[in-house]
């Protein structure tokens, strides 16, 4: 039987940042083939540092899907723990170590109990950044296999251990990526009126370009608007030839994504046109929001609130983005929040002090099991 803790422990220490994921990779493969041991008919694809474990079921009018993703943050570790990041400068800050363990036990736990449904285990990389969802659902799953459903959790300090919640539709906002870059003419700064500034047009834009969120939107769609840099200029008595902005804008409701998308760049088409400097845009769909299956989900929830070993709460929506919301856009899914504590402490996701309640992994790996179990 496999030592869970263990495990995490050993992958908590080998944090890899996206498409990096080798040493993880390897970790992964080693187990996954000494469970496997004698069963000839399990197919493992490998695809970069990523793979799917394909177990045929006994009856195979299904295949269930299960994604983990393995790829860590470029975070340094805080957290004085005995197995603490090797590998400076990267951390499990999402703990997504935690999601490798509980993937690793629910395939033990396939294997030793034999499932009427195919399985289907994607092991995938660079959730964080820059995505790899699409890539090994278009390149490994979509032109191999049906999957059917498709199930995946993600663990959270905002919740005690012990704790699943979800909802029906939107559980994750979509993340859309924006660059606007303003190009002017550069000069001497004693001599403004033979220039034309993009500084001051990127300050009018990210003062303007709020008013989306105030003045053109639902309040009741949340929406989030970022952005993060600024860049332009290289002496304090020069006019700059150029300056860009980069930033995300997080959509909570797939109602307003073209509009908010439109309305960005008529806001930079006009200031451009106003302080007459050039500007060039670029914005495209990072993220898909994670958009939980009504009737999946519902069916979920139900099985949930017969469960006397965890509890049950509806979640709220977040404005944090999941690359899983594009494997949920092509097959019928959803995912659900498991409780690892740390909240009262202080500790969020991606902070470089976050450490799960690792005892959760052994009693969530049950709770998988029995639920795909039960799937017909």
């Amino acid at each position: 039987m496999l030592d869970l803790i263990k495990i995490r422990h050993d992958l908590h220490q080998i944090p890899e940042t996206g498409w990096q994921e080798k040493e993880t990779s390897e970790y992964l493969n080693n187990v996954i083939t000494y469970l496997i041991n004698e069963h000839k008919d399990i197919e493992i694809t490998r695809y970069k540092t990523g793979f799917v474990v394909y177990i045929p079921g006994t009856e195979g009018k299904k295949t269930i899907g299960w994604r983990t993703d393995i790829d860590g943050l470029p975070t340094n570790e805080e957290t004085g723990l005995t197995f603490t990041s090797k590998h400076k400068g990267t951390m499990h800050a999402c703990g997504h170590d935690v999601h490798m363990a509980v993937a690793l036990g629910f395939l033990e736990y396939v294997l030793q109990n034999k499932q009427k449904n195919n399985i289907l285990i994607l092991f995938q990389p660079a959730e964080e950044d820059p995505g790899g969802a699409e890539e090994m659902y278009d390149n490994i799953i979509e032109p191999k296999y049906k999957v059917d459903e498709f199930y995946a959790m993600h663990d959270s300090p905002e919740w005690e251990p012990g704790i699943i919640t979800t909802k029906t539709g939107e559980l994750f906002a979509g993340l859309v990526a924006l660059k606007i870059e303003f190009v002017g003419i550069p000069g001497h700064g004693a001599m403004p009126h033979m220039t034309r500034d993009p500084l001051v047009a990127a300050a009018s834009f990210l003062l303007e370009v709020q008013t989306l969120i105030s003045r053109n939107l639902d309040p009741l769609h949340a929406e989030v608007l970022t952005f993060g840099t600024i860049n332009g200029g290289t002496a304090p008595n020069s006019v700059a030839k150029s300056c860009d902005l980069t930033g995300t804008l997080r959509i909570g409701s797939k109602q307003s994504l073209e509009f908010s998308k439109k309305r960005i760049a008529e806001i930079a088409q006009g200031v451009a046109q106003a302080i007459d400097v050039k500007v060039n845009i670029e914005i495209h769909d990072s993220y898909y929001p994670v958009i939980n299956n009504l009737e999946i989900t519902n069916k979920f929830i139900n099985w949930m609130r017969t469960r006397t070993d965890f509890k049950f709460q509806e979640a709220p929506i977040t404005m944090t983005s999941e690359d899983y919301g594009y494997i949920i856009s092509k097959v019928p899914g959803m995912m659900f929040w498991l409780g690892v504590g740390g909240k009262e402490k202080g500790i969020s996701l991606h902070s470089s002090k976050f450490s799960p309640d690792e005892n959760i992994i052994i009693p969530v790996v049950r709770l998988i099991g029995e639920y795909i179990s039960s799937i017909s």
